[in-house]
């Protein structure tokens, strides 16, 4: 990563840059291919899949760019208040890594590698009481769901053969740069690159629309099982299609509500994975997480919504 001198956040010197901020939720729509017949396509997101250390990188970065943020506030606390956007927008990027990181199911031995170290290593970070979430929903996203049939990587302590590069970008050792481009893939960001990321914390997504996409795609997933005879691409399509969902819920749940629109779709969320008993525990878990980093965010400022009706949420 590029060294940096600012002492404080006035110091800071911003890039006029104008790459679009996009984080790592919101890019799996984009694996969607432009295919006619909707269960291929859906079963085809599965082979777009993003590499696990990818986006483990893209979260160290931002989480170290967060930490830099409080570091440089602490230097110089009068300019918090009209900064404290540039922060919020490190976090949700952070934390989007991460819980993509949850629901992207593992496809090469570098993914299940990566997969059992993050076991390892929320493992050993709650044990310590340093865990971020509510220690058995993090249990839950990390549980390996029933349907993976791939033999579990453990790791002890040491590192398997040929999986030292690996271990290195999952440590941080290795960190991307910034790409300068203005694509839509997700990136990595820093504090310098502050008036974008303030410009895409204050232009959230619509929330009702992302739950109407969602519900849209569970009764694809009904209408999908119920065709006879079945599509060669059913299976694929089905976990394409709840992958996506899922991403959906989280991006929900990670955005701090800004009306009471906003915090009765984070209630219909909350309600629609209680009852969908049937999906992977570990994906439902993700969500919950999501929910509650949404909470801690809006719960720092009244410009968000957390109380309806006299109850906070």
């Amino acid at each position: 990563m590029t060294e940096h001198a600012a002492s404080s956040l006035r110091d800071l010197v911003f890039t006029t840059e104008t790459a679009p901020v996009i984080d790592d939720l919101a890019a799996l729509d984009a694996l969607l291919p432009a295919m006619p017949d909707e269960l291929e396509r859906h079963a085809a997101v599965l082979e777009r899949l993003p590499p696990l250390l990818d986006l483990r990188e893209r979260a160290l970065v931002h989480a170290q760019e967060y930490q830099r943020f409080l570091t440089l506030a602490d230097a110089d606390p009068s300019a918090l208040e009209y900064m404290v956007d540039i922060g919020n927008a490190l976090a949700l990027l952070s934390h989007a890594g991460e819980i993509a990181m949850l629901l992207v199911p593992a496809g090469s031995f570098e993914d299940h590698f990566a997969k059992a170290m993050l076991a390892k290593e929320r493992g050993a970070q709650y044990r310590s009481g340093a865990g971020v979430h509510e220690p058995k929903l993090m249990e839950r996203a990390l549980r390996r769901p029933f349907a993976d049939s791939h033999p579990r990587l453990v790791i002890g302590a040491g590192i398997p053969p040929g999986m030292e590069e690996a271990s290195r970008r999952f440590s941080g050792a290795v960190l991307p740069q910034a790409i300068n481009d203005d694509s839509n893939s997700p990136n990595v960001y820093q504090l310098e690159h502050g008036l974008a990321l303030e410009d895409w914390f204050n232009k959230p997504p619509d929330l009702a629309i992302l739950l109407d996409e969602v519900r849209q795609l569970f009764a694809a997933i009904e209408t999908w099982s119920q065709a006879e005879p079945s599509s060669p691409f059913w299976y694929g399509a089905r976990r394409g299609a709840l992958m996506l969902s899922y991403a959906h819920l989280a991006r929900i749940g990670i955005w701090p509500a800004r009306s009471s629109d906003d915090l009765i779709v984070k209630m219909e969320v909350e309600r629609l994975i209680s009852e969908r008993a049937d999906d992977p525990d570990p994906m439902r878990a993700a969500v919950e997480i999501a929910l509650g980093v949404g909470r801690r965010i809006a719960k720092q400022s009244g410009r968000f919504v957390t109380v309806l009706g006299g109850v906070e949420l």
